[in-house]
């Protein structure tokens, strides 16, 4: 699906009757954040603000992704596997290795028309400050005001991939706010490549507003190395046209507001506490500050915005678009896989269950250490694996699974010390956490000791005499 800008997306959907404008006065301290969760929770469409107290020059926008719905919306499509599918059937017939195709992506994709292209900004310069942006207080305990849908835009200083990603950011003040990227996400792990390099002072954009196709590939776990503005392009079957900022920076041409500066990594504050996606407080923490140059805006701007909390929120449903869209790239990774299931209340980087078709005694726990070393999936506190006839979408056929197949000695496995969600408050000295692995598939004799029992079966005789008279009874006595 190609939508020019955000705004071209809110006339998509008002033609609908799918945009909600609240005319109402709200507040950014605790009202829309409010409304907005209740929404969500409801699946209502988007909300559009038009009333801000203190903001009267500002409409917010909420809530864009209040279900599956609105991901197959705004990709057009609900086959959203396929799109995984599509871009790695340009591999197929090639006799590369998994690491080389992975590694081929980007020069790949940068033929045709998926390619960014620079373009004139819509927006202009203006003499504002951080202040003057309508960002959300979510909750009572929150540190202040946050960002909570702005793109952060960095620059990998040696391979000039360009990153787009979606960190929480709390303003201080008009010309300084705090970067919250952990240590092992892309921006964070840019700015170690400029220290390294002796720079401490890393060029970055705060991006506000943007076509919701960059936005959904922003929150997205895109494979490491390929460049987020292409991906973009690929789901948007069109390049994204692209403005380069005075640090060189490159940002979207449409969106509704731009702040251009830098992160001090030489200047770090007490950040949060927030109330974050896990439905809890994140404690107060140091990360590096961000610092204000310049701002652009359009006219009469847009401000995107989302409500984090105990699930499922908008989060959920990126996460379930994002599980269908990159399971073709889990599969080629690990050839056995079948399927994937993470679940909306295991948080998405908690619980995942996986499905294989399995060969040889001590797979599962293969499997288990591929995932483990796999991009996001590497963030997974509880593994599950079940054989290839399981439902992984069905949690009554995975527990029926693990109380059939499960010895808790023999079949399940616990690492400590090892990566897990900064956020993640269950672990004493976080990001360091343990992880466990659940191998429920059917046992070979090699692990079981002992052949594995025969599974009951109906007669087929017996079934194919009975069938019809449990058509009768079901047209009778059921609804």
């Amino acid at each position: 699906m190609t939508f020019e800008d955000l705004r071209d997306y809110i006339d998509f959907m008002s033609k609908r009757n799918k945009i909600i404008q609240i005319d109402d006065e709200v507040d950014v301290n605790l009202e829309i954040a409010e409304i907005t969760r209740r929404a969500t929770y409801m699946h209502l469409p988007p909300l559009l603000f038009s009333k801000i107290k203190k903001y009267e020059n500002w409409k917010i926008i909420t809530n864009i992704f209040y279900s599956i719905n609105s991901i197959y919306e705004i990709l057009g499509t609900n086959n959203l596997e396929s799109i995984g599918e599509n871009l790695l059937n340009n591999f197929k017939d090639m006799p590369l290795s998994t690491i080389d195709k992975i590694k081929s992506l980007p020069s790949m994709l940068k033929l045709g028309k998926i390619t960014p292209k620079l373009d004139k900004p819509k927006f202009k310069e203006t003499n504002v400050g951080l202040n003057d942006f309508p960002a959300l207080k979510t909750w009572p305990k929150d540190a202040g005001r946050f960002f909570t849908y702005s793109l952060t835009i960095t620059k990998d200083p040696e391979t000039e991939v360009n990153n787009v990603s979606v960190y929480r950011i709390q303003i201080i003040n008009d010309k300084e706010a705090i970067m919250h990227w952990q240590a092992f996400k892309r921006g964070s792990m840019a700015a170690s490549k400029y220290k390294e390099k002796g720079i401490t002072k890393v060029p970055v954009a705060i991006v506000n507003g943007v076509d919701p196709v960059i936005a959904f590939t922003a929150a997205s776990p895109v494979p490491a190395g390929l460049d987020k503005y292409l991906f973009a392009g690929i789901l948007r079957g069109e390049g994204v046209k692209l403005t380069e900022l005075d640090n060189g920076i490159l940002v979207p041409s449409t969106a509704e507001s731009v702040i251009e500066g830098y992160v001090d990594l030489n200047d770090m504050r007490l950040e949060g506490p927030f109330g974050d996606h896990l439905g809890y407080y994140t404690p107060p923490d140091y990360y590096p500050v961000f610092k204000l140059e310049k701002v652009y805006l359009r006219d009469s701007p847009i401000f995107h915005a989302t409500a984090v909390g105990k699930p499922p929120l908008e989060d959920a449903w990126i996460g379930k678009a994002s599980e269908r869209i990159f399971l073709p790239f889990a599969k080629m990774i690990i050839p056995e896989l079948i399927d994937m299931n993470l679940p909306e209340y295991g948080l998405f980087t908690s619980i995942g269950i996986f499905s294989i078709r399995k060969n040889y005694p001590g797979q599962a726990r293969r499997v288990m250490m591929s995932i483990w070393g796999t991009g996001q999936l590497s963030f997974l506190k509880f593994i599950i694996i079940v054989d290839s006839d399981v439902n992984v979408h069905d949690i009554n056929q995975v527990l029926y699974a693990i109380s059939t197949t499960v010895d808790p000695v023999r079949d399940v496995l616990i690492i400590n010390g090892i990566l897990n969600d900064s956020l993640d408050h269950t672990s004493a000295n976080p990001p360091l956490g343990s992880k466990i692995g659940i191998d429920a598939t059917r046992k070979f004799k090699e692990e079981l000791g002992r052949e594995w029992p025969e599974e009951v079966k109906s007669d087929e005789e017996v079934v194919k005499k009975i069938n019809p008279i449990i058509e009768k009874i079901k047209q009778q006595y059921l609804p």
